[in-house]
């Protein structure tokens, strides 16, 4: 079901208020000992409780042609050092039909602080895609805060508008409520999008 926009507004509204100051990364820009595999997409830059933050995203498609693979890794940055703290890894392999792994354009690398505890909360939102006709593809919402992981799981809809049920993982389900509005709120502004809605690198 298609949420009214008045009530998507109101919660990025929110989350806008609750967000700690991001600074958008280029590849160019990114510290000493930061780095990533396959294209890079986007980054951004942030200091909360944990300290100086910095997320990057990446994707890779294989010269064979059916594998793609999606990556995000967040580091923390002190004394000229950056840190893995983790890393997600996502993907679609050996498939023989069209195939897509990407995340959605104006969804990767949310940065939010819902529940005002100092600690950011990192948002991603990706399709997966393996198929040769109009159904629907793997559709994923992930919250990192700190290092615990959130995961809202499903598809998203088809070319003839069916599908879009998703369902949250059992951290999340315990979850500060503020979390699954905002992710709620993800999932129905891209559930329709087409395949070619990527998000696009920024140089």
């Amino acid at each position: 079901m298609k949420l009214p926009a008045i009530a998507l507004l109101s919660a990025f509204a929110l989350a806008a208020q609750a967000a700690p100051a991001v600074k958008p990364v280029t590849a160019a820009q990114l510290p000493a000992g930061v780095v990533f595999k396959g294209d890079f997409k986007q980054a951004v830059r942030w200091t909360d409780a944990e300290g100086d933050n910095l997320v990057v995203v990446s994707t890779h498609s294989d010269d064979d042609g059916s594998n793609d693979d999606l990556y995000a890794v967040r580091y923390t940055i002190a004394d000229g050092e950056a840190q893995a703290r983790w890393s997600l890894h996502d993907f679609v392999h050996d498939c023989g039909l069209d195939h897509q792994a990407t995340f959605f354009r104006g969804a990767a690398l949310q940065i939010t602080d819902l529940d005002d505890d100092g600690i950011a909360e990192v948002w991603m939102a990706y399709r997966l895609m393996c198929r040769g006709d109009i159904s629907s593809d793997t559709m994923k919402v992930i919250v990192y805060q700190g290092a615990q992981k959130y995961a809202m799981r499903g598809e998203t809809k088809d070319a003839g508008g069916e599908g879009g049920s998703y369902a949250f993982d059992p951290a999340f389900m315990a979850a500060p409520e503020p979390f699954r509005a905002f992710a709620r709120n993800l999932w129905a502004m891209h559930m329709a999008d087409s395949p070619d809605a990527e998000l696009r690198a920024t140089e």
